[in-house]
């Protein structure tokens, strides 16, 4: 894959270098299969950096590699916590970019969440934990998440 089929360059990319983070203690999978207009897989390679003290999400994205392979990964701003992370793939193109800004769709296929100490967190609260965070922080658009 050339660097002109990928999303973002990383230096435009929030990344978690600098934060103190912590990775999901007691975590559950599941498959989730949701696609990704351009624009939103851009938005998620990007990430999100707290900007103040009432951002309560942070954001950043490994990826993608040699087979478009990408993995986003969702904190907690202030305890560095991470709740969930989803991994997802850049759809294959046939040469024909039509994104107004460049980029690829992708497809969301695995979701890997926080549990919590007792376990208490379900599959559909984690999917809607992450759509939520995903349309109001980071601003995408999901036209269909389940």
């Amino acid at each position: 894959m050339d660097s002109s089929s990928h999303p973002s360059t990383p230096s435009q990319r929030a990344n978690n270098s600098t934060w103190d983070v912590k990775p999901i203690s007691n975590p559950a999978n599941a498959q989730w299969h949701l696609s990704l207009s351009p624009s939103d897989t851009v938005k998620l390679l990007n990430g999100y950096a707290p900007k103040g003290m009432e951002d309560r999400w942070m954001s950043c994205a490994d990826g993608p590699d040699d087979k478009g392979n990408f993995v986003v990964h969702v904190y907690r701003s202030w305890t560095g916590h991470e709740q969930f992370e989803i991994k997802a793939k850049l759809s294959v193109s046939d040469g024909n970019s039509t994104s107004s800004d460049g980029g690829a769709a992708a497809d969301i296929t695995d979701i890997t969440w926080e549990k919590g100490a007792a376990g208490l967190v379900s599959e559909q609260e984690a999917k809607d934990l992450a759509s939520t965070v995903f349309k109001r922080v980071i601003g995408c658009e999901l036209e269909s998440a389940s």
